[in-house]
């Protein structure tokens, strides 16, 4: 009877042992086989979002007896700032790690779709997180994200504040964006987070007039923006001829060194950008009216191609991805946000297969 009984227990225990076995394995391979594929998650994704007050970065009190604060007030109207840290910023193990920065323009439209002005964002959160969980960054761990939302309203009837700061390089507006940028935020986030300090961990990142923006940091200061990562960017006459005078300068070695993303989508051949694609108006906000700028992408060909041709001149290493009948909206670019973090983040192989989120 005892032998029956043991001999039991075994069969109960291997029974058990197996089951364990059998779940672990088909967990990790559900976990293994989750589709790769964008839309990322919406939201901060086990980060954390901290708010930088508008009144520790701007000149906020004007007064007729301070006349520099009040012209930079109306150039750059005061705002708050989110900063994105990744889950890992907490954690013991990194509590002395110092982490790469990006500094994200149109910050509004980055992370969370209730937040963005068209009801869809970039989805950049979830795609830093999906990507490191598996082991495709060259980084230890995600960047710090800095969020900077752009300037709302208008300067006046017809004059966006958003295209004057992120407007052309010998804009005064623009100018005071870079100096801001460069001189203010920066150094407050150095001070307050525990960030990489040189150029080689500093990146901006943008799209449309923001990857202008983004680019125009990084020829500006080049010191403290080692790359810029440029989605359907809207480059004009200044910022092309900024690139042009620094490829033939004594500072072409320094672009060189530089990291450098464009792409756009629009019409290819035969394929061509949707006038209407019916799933841009179903928002996560009220902002269901969403019209895509179909036209957008494929106008702003001439100038993407100029700037490839001076940085081919120049010798420059950059990347450049063409997606056919892409729009030119959040929607659009949620599509896509991995490939401009894994050029700036990712691993060589992993950066080169394409197919991963196919």
């Amino acid at each position: 009877m005892m032998c029956i009984i043991m001999m039991n227990k075994v069969v109960v225990s291997l029974f058990i042992t197996s089951v364990l076995v059998f779940w672990r394995t088909d967990v990790y391979a559900y976990t293994d086989s989750r589709p790769l594929l964008p839309p990322f998650p919406n939201g901060v994704c086990s980060g954390s979002v901290v708010t930088i007050p508008q009144d520790e970065l701007y000149s906020t009190r004007s007064s007729p007896f301070n006349l520099f604060s009040s012209i930079e007030n109306i150039m750059l109207p005061p705002r708050n700032i989110k900063v994105w840290m990744p889950a890992e910023y907490h954690k013991p193990e990194f509590r002395t790690h110092r982490f790469p920065v990006l500094y994200c323009h149109d910050g509004q439209n980055a992370m969370e779709d209730a937040d963005s002005w068209t009801g869809s964002s970039w989805r950049l959160a979830g795609a830093l997180t999906r990507m490191y969980e598996r082991d495709m960054l060259r980084i230890e761990a995600p960047p710090i994200v800095v969020l900077v939302p752009c300037g709302e309203g208008d300067f006046a009837p017809g004059i966006s504040r958003r295209h004057s700061e992120y407007g052309d390089m010998p804009h005064p507006v623009s100018q005071a964006h870079g100096e801001f940028m460069a001189t203010k935020l920066h150094p407050y986030i150095m001070d307050r987070f525990r960030v990489r300090d040189g150029p080689e961990h500093c990146a901006a990142l943008g799209s449309s007039l923001g990857g202008q923006a983004s680019l125009q940091l990084m020829l500006r200061y080049p010191k403290i923006f080692g790359a810029a990562a440029c989605m359907s960017p809207c480059f004009q006459a200044g910022t092309i001829a900024a690139v042009v005078s620094k490829s033939v300068s004594s500072e072409r070695d320094d672009l060189r060194s530089k990291t450098i993303y464009i792409d756009n989508g629009g019409d290819v051949d035969d394929t061509r950008v949707p006038v209407i694609d019916v799933m841009d108006h179903f928002t996560m906000n009220d902002r269901w009216w969403n019209p895509g700028y179909w036209w957008l992408d494929t106008s702003l060909q001439p100038m993407i191609d100029a700037v490839r041709a001076i940085l081919d001149q120049a010798g420059v290493q950059y990347r450049y991805e063409k997606f056919p009948g892409g729009r030119h909206n959040e929607r659009a670019w949620a599509q896509r946000i991995h490939r401009p973090l894994l050029h700036l983040y990712g691993k060589e192989d992993v950066n080169e297969r394409v197919d991963l989120f196919d």
